[in-house]
């Protein structure tokens, strides 16, 4: 029934984005609020879920689309940043990758702004650019300041920008773009991965936005043009013709109707599904509403997740939690703020579990789905858990008691607390075989409380459902 509901909001795109109202089939409950935490941030605390709860899906979106006052350890938003800011400034050019991983992970953590965070992820992915080429950590470093300041802004600015982003440049070779020698890199990047998608355009499209983009170096760690190795002569890209420097590429490339389906389907996959393929019928009004908009990302994200399929609930955990998804919101969710982990051994773990921030496999960045599922990196994900309920990893561990937290919010009783865990980590119907097993598990220790509870937590994060957002 849940299959033949989601088959039919897709074949009805007016009915699919049209605003979600809860109703009986489809209420506001913990289930919905969870599910859009965990896919427009990292999770949430259970207080954050309870007060969404009561305060309804309207401003339970804008809050995320505007960001909270405060970080999680409760400091002014605008300090957070500011704080944030300056420790990724400070770390230089010579920094390892360990310490720009640490930095962006613990700004994850803390963030006021979650959404903007998972934004700036996706565009990381997007724009896909490694430290193992760049050996540059202050220029990585502005490249995820840049597509954070652009994370639910203006496309073409970002598109614009990126293509004068030093660690792009040296990333796709363009620092060897000459006249006389042009190098089609970027060109053929741009296209295929950052705007269009493949079938969209030509070779000769890729080769004449090649000679656009000739004399774009980088000096001194910035961007640069040099004249003198720029081709100024006629070019025609997508069928128009004339004297293209680099700065009039993204504009043509938007004026593709493809350009905006490209961006609404990896939204789609990010958001909704990565089970479903959505039609061009069912991107329509998500692209032209994108393009109307001057390509604000704002648009197509809010109509997304203001949406009856968003909310449909055969939508929930149709999509595996990547490694940085899993850390941070299981950080996130149990509440580890104060003292939290160490962000270096987080950056290690997601590494373990395939996905090292600032350092995606090519071009292409991550493969998403299915791939982040394997013996080695679901063992990686076990031993996360392990080490954050650990009395003994210094690291991960020693900060974390799950019946301290139960308590906290009410639930002091083992089976509550076990509730409360369940209801806070994978709310939801939950199978009797899941289910059972942890409560029978749990009373037979009922005479020490503090260690049935983190057996009972450890057995969720490993879960099946548990991997899955």
């Amino acid at each position: 029934m849940r299959m033949a509901s989601t088959k039919s909001l897709m074949d009805d795109p007016g009915r699919a984005w049209a605003p979600y109202q809860p109703s009986c089939d489809r209420p506001w409950d913990i289930q919905a609020v969870a599910h859009l935490h965990r896919r427009a941030g990292f999770a949430a605390p259970w207080g954050t879920l309870q007060r969404d709860l009561k305060h309804g899906p309207e401003a339970s979106v804008a809050r995320l689309l505007a960001g909270e006052p405060t970080a999680a350890d409760g400091t002014p938003a605008a300090e957070f940043e500011s704080f944030l800011n300056a420790m990724a400034h400070r770390l230089g050019a010579t920094a390892d990758l360990e310490g720009l991983q640490a930095v962006w992970l613990y700004r994850m953590v803390f963030t006021p702004h979650p959404l903007r965070e998972r934004m700036t992820l996706l565009w990381h992915d997007h724009f896909a650019t490694s430290m193992a080429k760049v050996q540059n950590a202050g220029l990585m470093q502005r490249q995820n300041a840049l597509l954070r300041s652009q994370a639910l802004g203006d496309f073409l600015a970002l598109l614009s920008a990126i293509g004068k982003d030093p660690a792009m440049l040296i990333w796709l070779d363009s620092t060897v773009n000459k006249k006389s020698h042009p190098n089609e890199n970027y060109a053929r990047e741009v296209m295929e991965l950052f705007s269009l998608g493949r079938g969209h355009y030509s070779e000769k499209d890729i080769q004449e936005a090649a000679r656009a983009f000739t004399g774009w170096f980088v000096v001194g760690d910035a961007f640069s043009v040099v004249p003198r190795q720029h081709d100024d002569g006629p070019k025609t890209v997508l069928g128009r013709k004339g004297n293209w420097s680099g700065d009039d590429i993204p504009s043509i490339l938007l004026d593709q109707p493809a350009c905006a389906e490209w961006i609404c389907r990896k939204l789609f996959s990010y958001f909704v599904s990565e089970f479903h393929s959505p039609s061009g019928a069912l991107l329509a009004p998500l692209a032209q509403a994108f393009r109307a908009s001057g390509y604000q990302i704002r648009v197509p994200v809010e109509t997304i997740l203001r949406s009856n399929l968003f909310f449909d609930p055969s939508i929930r955990r149709r999509r595996v939690k990547c490694p940085v998804e899993f850390t941070v919101g299981t950080v996130r969710s149990l509440e580890v703020f104060k003292p939290t982990v160490q962000a270096a051994a987080m950056a290690k773990a997601c590494t373990q579990m395939g996905q090292g921030l600032f350092a995606p496999p090519s071009v292409a960045g991550w493969e998403w789905g299915r791939a982040w599922i394997n013996s080695s990196t679901m063992l990686a994900r076990a031993n996360f858990g392990l080490a954050l309920l650990s009395d003994d990893d210094e690291a991960l561990g020693r900060r974390l008691d799950p019946a301290k937290l139960a308590a906290r919010h009410g639930f002091s009783r083992p089976p509550e607390a076990v509730r409360f865990l369940l209801d806070l980590l994978i709310p939801g119907p939950v199978e009797p075989g899941v289910r059972d097993p942890i409560l029978k598990a749990v009373m037979a220790k009922a005479a020490d409380g503090n260690a049935a509870l983190r057996d009972a937590a450890r057995r969720i994060l490993n879960l099946p459902e548990y991997q899955l957002a």
